[in-house]
């Protein structure tokens, strides 16, 4: 269910961009499931370089991956934020 979610999302951003005449829009989709153990981070970061990709959307997807953390939201109260860490030891 989640995934038909998403979708639907990205579909409605793609029609926003589309009835914007300055049409200098970027969507990035990373899915970072057990990329902390797959995915050597100078690569990804080199490789979103190339391509393009600098200023404020490097560095948020670069704190992502140097010091990942997860929150939980309990019956409306987010709870402290606590490090993510990888598998591999």
């Amino acid at each position: 269910m989640q995934g038909w979610f998403n979708i639907r999302k990205i579909i409605s951003i793609i029609h926003h961009i589309n009835t914007k005449t300055n049409r200098n829009h970027m969507i990035i989709s990373i899915d970072a499931e057990q990329a902390f153990d797959k995915i050597q981070h100078p690569f990804l970061l080199k490789t979103l370089e190339s391509i393009g990709i600098n200023g404020v959307f490097l560095k948020i997807i670069n704190s992502i991956y140097l010091k990942p953390s997860a929150s939980i939201i309990c019956n409306g109260d987010k709870l402290e934020a606590f490090p993510i860490r990888s598998g591999v030891k």
